[in-house]
């Protein structure tokens, strides 16, 4: 049976999943409280990473190297892009960075030097995420995800990225990619859209809906487990 390593993005996410664990033990690596136990018998390490890709990388590297995670999800918020709506659940296919640029170097925009300028999920993993979702009758939008150190609040921000028809925009996956690419792990990505980039309502949409998406990531994060 894989160990899972589960990032949450906020609290609130981390709470709900942790109060279901069983034989918990908390440990503490580099300033990071690790949760370890059980749910369903499954081994769970759950960690809330903090945001941003440095904070996001670091955990996945400990849920690897220190708790020998198979499979790491990460779980979170997430603005939405052209097609996406506010509540929308977005699963990732593929993840890409929106703030990287190395294209002097002869790279293309988004990818790391020695890198692949897209992180692509294991289909397996997108099978098993999409069956479980189907089961709860939750409707989906699977695609391309952006991370980057910022918060979008407009296109301009992203303009090298708008003709990619990514579905979302948010700051720790494809961190989490990576490190999960390097380390031969599998991963999986699941953004609930708590806004839409260049709405006026962006940011009150941001604040209204937090608390709503953090509850359904914990309803989805769960049974995915269970579905293992």
């Amino acid at each position: 049976m894989e160990k899972i390593g589960i990032i949450a993005a906020m609290k609130e996410e981390m709470d709900g999943i942790l109060s279901s664990m069983e034989d918990l033990n908390t440990t503490k690596y580099l300033g990071i409280e690790f949760n370890e136990g059980t749910i369903n018998d499954i081994e769970i390490v759950l960690v809330e990473s903090g945001m941003g890709k440095a904070n996001a990388a670091m955990a996945t590297t400990l849920l690897i190297s220190e708790f020998g995670c198979d499979l790491i999800i990460n779980t979170g918020i997430a603005g939405g892009l052209k097609g996406v709506e506010t509540k929308d659940v977005v699963i990732a296919n593929n993840a890409m960075y929106n703030d990287v640029d190395a294209r002097l170097f002869g790279y293309e925009y988004g990818q790391v030097p020695g890198m692949p300028k897209y992180y692509t999920v294991n289909p397996e993993c997108l099978t098993l995420v999409k069956s479980t979702l189907n089961k709860l009758e939750i409707k989906y939008k699977e695609g391309l995800i952006l991370s980057g150190d910022k918060f979008v609040s407009s296109y301009d921000t992203i303009s090298e990225c708008k003709d990619l028809g990514a579905l979302a925009v948010e700051m720790e996956g494809t961190a989490v990619a990576q490190v999960c690419t390097r380390a031969g792990r599998d991963f999986i990505i699941l953004r609930y859209i708590s806004d839409v980039v260049g709405l006026p309502s962006q940011n009150e949409d941001y604040l209204k809906f937090e608390d709503e998406m953090a509850r359904r990531s914990i309803k989805i994060t769960l049974a995915l487990i269970n579905s293992l």
